[in-house]
């Protein structure tokens, strides 16, 4: 800007203040996009507990229809089960996974045969053989009996990735299930 007077001409400098200053620094966009990145690795540490602990519950739900599965086979045929036929059988052990001839026969099983044929069905779900993939990876099961009070004890394990508790520890048990039930 140019003052002028009457004798000569002065010039000023005219001083403009300026508004806020726009636009970010390096420094802020660093600290914003830090920030973020912890954030987003916080989200996905989230998302893959939060798989794991789903795919347990699948596993858990599937070792709960194995076990339930074999109690309703021993309920079906309760003489042989009150005679502890059932008892004492461990999928880990089973030589042989033919099913006993009288399973095509027009007439079924005897009581005693079917038996065996219920033993060697339930290996066959609980290993997954002959599937294209295991309801458990593997899984065996375990049937008890208990010829004092009659109970039976149906448990079925298989292999998971352990997980740990809230302090580091392992969490025992977790991949197993068992049911417990009398005739």
């Amino acid at each position: 800007m140019v003052k002028r007077s009457s004798s000569n001409l002065i010039l000023m400098p005219c001083f403009r203040t300026e508004g806020k200053e726009q636009g970010f620094t390096m420094i802020e966009i660093l600290v914003t996009l830090f920030i973020l990145a912890i954030g987003l690795l916080g989200l996905a540490g989230l998302l893959f507990e939060g798989m794991r602990n789903n795919q347990g519950a699948y596993l858990r739900t599937q070792a709960s229809v194995l076990a339930y599965d074999m109690a309703d086979r021993m309920r079906s045929n309760k003489a042989e089960a009150q005679s502890g036929s059932y008892g004492g059988f461990s999928t880990a052990n089973v030589q042989s996974t033919t099913p006993p001839t009288c399973a095509s026969q027009a007439a079924g099983c005897t009581r005693s045969d079917q038996v065996t044929l219920d033993q060697i069905e339930w290996t066959l779900l609980v290993q997954g053989t002959g599937n294209d993939m295991a309801m458990l990876p593997g899984g065996v099961g375990t049937i008890a009996h208990d010829a004092a009070s009659g109970i039976y004890t149906v448990s079925v394990q298989w292999n998971e990735a352990s997980r740990a508790g809230d302090a580091g520890e392992a969490i025992a048990g977790d991949n197993s299930y068992t049911v417990r039930f009398s005739l």
